[in-house]
């Protein structure tokens, strides 16, 4: 099957997390399989696949006329990933489906599309049409350890949504070692919030983290804490944390009960209830946590069930 996927033209790809890292992934799970994936991405993106940069050849900050005059030929199936489904929302002759990513793509109207969680689905109108497929990731990436040590981290955008405000008052409120570690997207919020980390001697910011750096932050905390404050679509953090065996203290905001499922225990109703659970140790062995993620959460299994959906799509279905 020739297959093209087409990135946002905002990060390169494999990316720190997110959007990025899940087309990253994918690509790859679907070379891997035989396939020939194409994947358009900002210039400098790594794949398996074959790149195709954007670069500078595009007019007027749109994409899409780019991509529809260099498609490969006889592509089998579009995968668009774009924010706004700049793809998905056109009648293509090519078969075409939408991964919805984000929030604010949940009402843009498109034929094929689909969720990362079968919680969004259930709360979108295509609920009786559209498709989901859990967001997946190379386990092999992700290093595991049994030994933690005695810190909780926070990893994730410094913004509202993510709710990095809750963490910093969970971490005054118990007083254990915190580590923030993420990009400061809202600059109004980081200036509220840096004079309280600075003014608290058991709170830590490290800024966005890759790599080895971000590996070893993930293995070796006792808890990852996750008090989003957005009906959040997946939660991709969860599943990177939980396969290096690092529990989860969340809210249970969007698809945050379905990713936890399998630990119930792990969902917190309140900020007091997420700083008792942080300041006691897990009820699962580390061990369970990244067998879970392995039989649920990987990119082979993210990439089997895409496929399932592109056949259906090709075949008219």
């Amino acid at each position: 099957m020739i297959i093209v996927q087409i990135a946002p033209d905002i990060i390169p790809l494999p990316g720190s997390g997110g959007l990025e890292r899940i087309v990253y992934n994918l690509s790859d799970a679907l070379v891997d399989m035989g396939h020939e994936v194409y994947v358009y991405a900002l210039a400098g993106s790594r794949s398996r696949a074959v790149v195709i940069p954007y670069g500078h050849r595009y007019k007027n900050g749109s994409i899409k006329d780019f991509v529809l005059d260099t498609i490969p030929d006889n592509t089998d199936i579009i995968h668009d990933h774009t924010h706004d489904l700049l793809f998905g929302k056109e009648d293509l002759h090519i078969p075409t489906i939408s991964t919805i990513h984000t929030e604010w793509s949940l009402d843009v109207p498109v034929k094929h599309p689909v969720y990362v969680s079968r919680t969004k689905l259930k709360q979108s109108p295509h609920r009786y049409k559209g498709y989901y497929v859990h967001n997946g990731i190379d386990l092999d990436e992700y290093k595991y350890s049994a030994y933690k040590k005695d810190y909780v981290l926070f990893l994730g955008r410094i913004d509202w949504e993510k709710g990095v405000h809750t963490a910093i008052d969970i971490a005054e409120m118990t007083g254990i070692r915190t580590i923030i570690a993420g990009p400061a997207w809202d600059g109004d919020l980081f200036k509220q919030i840096l004079p309280r980390i600075k003014n608290s001697p058991n709170i830590e910011y490290v800024n966005e983290v890759h790599g080895k750096a971000k590996q070893d932050l993930l293995r070796h905390a006792k808890w990852l804490m996750f008090p989003t404050a957005c009906e959040e679509q997946f939660g991709l953090v969860m599943i990177e944390a939980m396969a290096c065996g690092t529990p989860v203290a969340a809210f249970p905001r969007g698809a945050v009960p379905e990713v936890l499922s399998g630990f119930p225990q792990f969902l917190c109703k309140s900020a007091e209830a997420m700083a008792e659970m942080i300041m006691g140790n897990a009820s699962v062995h580390p061990e369970q946590l990244r067998q879970y993620v392995a039989s649920r959460f990987t990119k082979e299994k993210m990439a089997e069930r895409y496929l399932k959906i592109y056949e259906k799509v090709i075949k008219g279905r």
